[in-house]
């Protein structure tokens, strides 16, 4: 089972896998790609406390995935 976590500027969408769900893990997988392709960096987290490893594929064995938003400013 897994998250994956988009988060954009005050914006958070939380979307739910479980890896033995096929569906599950298709949904999680296109919506992984829809944000990589906006530009957003995926960092996988796998434990409490652990640093975050970035990825530049879906994973669906990862515990978590953080999809992070470039922001725009200067």
């Amino acid at each position: 089972m897994g998250w994956l976590k988009v988060f954009q500027g005050n914006q958070e969408e939380k979307l739910y896998w479980r890896g033995e769900n096929e569906e599950d893990v298709r949904q999680a997988r296109e919506r992984f790609l829809h944000y990589q392709r906006q530009g957003f960096i995926a960092c996988k987290i796998s434990g409490q406390g652990q640093t975050g490893v970035q990825i530049t594929e879906f994973d669906p064995e990862a515990e978590e995935i953080f999809m992070l938003g470039l922001v725009d400013g200067g």
